[in-house]
């Protein structure tokens, strides 16, 4: 099988390009559908000389009349499977509209980040001490958990650890020296995530838009549920935004058949009153290479089903070193979720599925596997049977529960961080700065009734009145306006050189000539 490398091309950003099924399937390459002018509703408009006091400026438009700026649009899409989601911002809201019921596989981070040696640099050697202080300059100068100008071969399989008694990578506890304390009173890491694949590597239809959204200032803020699930551990999630759902989107589970085996299915939706749940778009390296995860965190309020932590190792010790003796370090394997009935909230055992996906009838049939891995940590070589279903920082014994979880992809971010409902948002004050605002009108007698049917009867207008050239309204508060953080140019991406992705799916599938 012949190894894809992804083109570098001048311009915003190269689109990828996928081995699927034996064949090349080059994606349209162009960015964003709104790449060069996010502002493109203005581009026809110049400011009349006789409006040019009131706006303060001339030329093209860049505030409404009561000097409230004007904000970006972008727009831009992505895939797996052939499968599509559709990103927007408008107004500085986020929405992400894709397919209802997307499957979801189960995952926990153990407390650690795993950095791999960069290119040209010296190694530890096999056996070393990471918590030396003597090792420190040299983790701190070889390894990295993210290094974008390196490109694929970046990350190193399971089996690539060591070479010539050197090691390609290391696994540090997020208290480690190296990090400089940041970590070290975090909440403790006992929650799974539930998370699937939204993009295609480095996301090309989305990039200017995802840029932009991860860039404000709603954005990178983990709620209680994303910071015990260690969604805020900035070398492992890159960026991160917090998301909410339409009110007609539900998170679902499989809780089967009674009396009947797995292979009988049935979703019903999770009561997020009693089974607290919070959702994220999240950008995170896989094989160096940045790609966007859906993720849903989820904790109930009446039992600890989805809480654990492995009672071993140095994340574990520095828990117990912080006094935190009381936590579950038993798995749940079949956790309970409370979902909604007529009758109310009820319990019930999530049963995952031996598939990949319900949505994956034949994967085998262009080498992309098809069953669910059925453990967690490292993906390595899958569809090799030797690997894991996410990431190397997870345990293993954290099984996926492939599809047990389901949910809508109908997502919205209110990207400056405050809610419509702000009785003071986007009040018409906000251009000015002040509580008073003179208006500058026309003087004259309004509302005088010229109606002959009412002016025979004598009808006259209780609202008319005499309206000077200028009147003040006072308003409650005065806000600054809705603005937004302008992002830089979108980066463009490099040139393969190593493990291309066959295929977009859940997660890719490498090719057998770049796993060799």
């Amino acid at each position: 099988m012949t190894k894809i490398k992804l083109s570098e091309l001048s311009g915003a950003v190269c689109a990828a390009l996928y081995l699927a099924a034996g064949n090349v399937h080059a994606a349209d390459p162009k960015s964003d559908l709104i790449n060069t002018d996010p502002f493109f509703y203005t581009a026809d408009q110049i400011i009349p000389p006789e409006q040019e006091k009131m706006m303060g400026a001339s030329g093209r438009p860049k505030t409404t009349h009561s000097l409230i700026p004007h904000l970006p649009f972008y727009v831009g899409y992505m895939q797996t499977n052939y499968t599509y989601r559709f990103v927007n911002v408008v107004e500085q809201v986020f929405t992400m509209i894709g397919e209802g019921k997307h499957g979801l596989w189960r995952m926990q981070e153990a407390g650690t980040i795993r950095e791999y040696l960069k290119s040209g640099q010296p190694a530890l050697p096999e056996g070393a001490d990471l918590s030396d202080p003597a090792n420190l300059a040299i983790i701190k100068s070889s390894y990295s958990s993210y290094d974008r100008p390196e490109d694929w071969a970046f990350y190193r399989y399971p089996d690539q650890r060591v070479s010539d008694g050197k090691l390609n990578y290391i696994d540090l506890p997020i208290t480690h020296a190296k990090y400089g304390g940041k970590y070290v009173r975090h909440a403790p890491i006992e929650l799974p995530s539930f998370y699937c694949t939204m993009s295609e590597n480095d996301y090309p239809h989305a990039v200017e838009a995802m840029t932009f959204a991860f860039d404000q200032p709603g954005a990178n803020k983990v709620g209680p549920l994303g910071k015990r699930a260690g969604l805020d551990i900035k070398e492992n999630y890159t960026k991160v935004l917090r998301l909410d759902h339409f009110p007609d989107a539900r998170s679902w589970i499989n809780v089967g058949k009674k009396g009947h085996d797995s292979s009988y299915l049935d979703w019903q939706p999770i009561d997020t009153r009693k089974t607290k749940a919070e959702y994220y778009l999240v950008e995170r390296p896989f094989f160096n290479h940045p790609y966007l995860f859906v993720l849903a965190v989820y904790d109930n309020e009446d039992n600890n089903d989805l809480r654990y932590v492995r009672p071993y190792g140095e994340y574990y010790q520095s828990l117990r070193e912080r006094g935190l003796h009381k936590l579950k370090t038993i798995v749940t394997q079949r956790p309970r979720f409370n979902i909604a009935t007529t009758q109310g909230p009820k319990l019930e055992r999530v049963i995952g599925t031996p598939l990949y996906g319900v949505h994956h009838p034949d994967r085998a049939s262009y080498g992309g596997g098809g069953a669910c891995p059925l453990k967690g940590g490292d993906w390595g070589r899958y569809p090799d049977t030797s690997g894991g279903s996410a990431w190397p920082t997870q345990y293993e014994e954290i099984t996926p529960l492939c599809d047990g979880v389901l949910v809508d992809i109908k997502f919205y971010a209110n990207l400056d961080g405050n809610n419509w409902n702000d009785a003071g948002k986007y009040l018409a004050n906000a251009g000015k700065g002040t509580k008073d605002v003179s208006y500058h009108v026309q003087p004259g007698n309004y509302g005088t009734f010229t109606d002959p049917y009412l002016v025979k009867r004598g009808v006259k207008n209780p609202d008319a009145r005499y309206v000077p050239d200028y009147l003040t309204m006072h308003y409650p508060t005065v806000r600054a306006p809705v603005s937004y953080v302008s992002s830089p140019a979108s980066p463009v991406m490099r040139s393969s050189s190593g493990m291309t992705p066959a295929g977009t799916s859940c997660k890719p599938i490498m090719s057998t000539a770049s796993q060799n």
